[in-house]
């Protein structure tokens, strides 16, 4: 059973965890003109290749319509593409191009920065253990 104190301690430091997340994100995502969920799509889209809306609203637990406005400004940034889908000619996928490659490595190397100075007198066993509870906890949320 889970001690009172802890889920107390849990729920007010993710609390004030996604607030300051939040926060930085914003910021960062000021100077580099894209949004936060622009760069999950560049970052969606890079590792799992060219994709529909309706797969990458799936995936980010995101409305199709959130995503569409999204991918459309990512396209009209010229950072995606379309591709005819192979399988079923009306429909499309989106792409990443070298420019969308380039701001998602940009944003990918400043937030990988971020958290390096957040973290850097951690020893890596406590870096590993982290981002496996980390990882664990995200996976049930979705």
């Amino acid at each position: 059973m889970i001690n009172d104190e802890s889920l107390e301690t849990l729920e007010l430091e993710l609390a004030m965890m996604v607030r300051a997340l939040r926060t930085r994100s914003v910021e960062l995502n000021k100077k580099q003109e894209l949004k936060r969920a622009s760069y999950l799509i560049l970052l969606l889209i890079t590792k799992n290749g060219p994709m529909s809306v309706k797969q990458i609203s799936e995936k980010l637990h995101l409305d199709i319509s959130t995503v569409s406005r999204q991918a459309a400004d990512l396209l009209a940034d010229h950072m995606l593409y379309k591709k005819p889908s192979e399988t079923d000619r009306r429909s499309y996928l989106y792409a990443i191009n070298d420019k969308g490659l380039d701001m998602m490595k940009y944003i990918r190397h400043s937030r990988q920065q971020r958290f390096s100075k957040m973290i850097d007198e951690w020893d890596q066993t406590e870096i590993d253990e982290f981002a496996h509870l980390l990882k664990k906890f995200n996976s049930l949320m979705n």
